[in-house]
């Protein structure tokens, strides 16, 4: 979680007793949508939300996202590409030299994300990172500088793992 969803989660566990821990999944969308707003944001959109029609209930994303948009954004969006698997693979057909199916860049795509990241920040930072912080962080460390090694051994490590399913068989 982020400074913003533990101060998110602390005063939606204040406004509704019966409100328990999220499911991890619900965190980690919390925190992504929570991310772009400051904290006097979030505590004007909890006081709106509760004040409305469905205030005697905990909000839904998207009930909550309506109450956060009036206010503006101060943190700069980056302008990375929405899908980076996409993108690293139109970019490999536009040279000439995508060998992989698009599944294989999916895999090593989260493997930069969940290993390479894991080890250029440490096991204990890496726990609190969301999807779209592990992105910011790989690509400014430079993480995706050997991706054609990392589609290779992704795709050398499914055929591995095909041949023994097949073996088994």
């Amino acid at each position: 979680m982020t400074n913003k969803s533990d101060y998110f989660f602390l005063n939606i566990k204040q406004m509704y007793s019966g409100f328990g821990k999220p499911a991890q999944i619900d965190e980690e969308i919390w925190a992504e949508v929570l991310e772009p707003f400051e904290l006097e944001d979030i505590h004007k959109a909890l006081k709106s939300y509760r004040k409305g029609k469905n205030g005697q209930f905990v909000p839904t994303v998207a009930q909550f996202k309506e109450y956060l948009y009036p206010y503006e954004k101060r943190v700069v969006k980056d302008d990375l590409p929405l899908s980076p698997e996409r993108y690293l693979m139109e970019e490999d057909i536009k040279r000439g030299q995508c060998k992989y199916l698009f599944p294989v860049y999916v895999k090593a795509v989260d493997y930069v994300f969940n290993v390479k990241v894991k080890e250029a920040v440490g096991e204990k930072v890496f726990r609190d990172f969301t999807l779209g912080k592990k992105y910011r962080t790989a690509v400014d460390y430079g993480l995706f500088a050997d991706f054609d090694k990392i589609l290779d051994m992704v795709y050398a490590e499914g055929k591995k793992h095909e041949q023994g399913i097949a073996k088994k068989s």
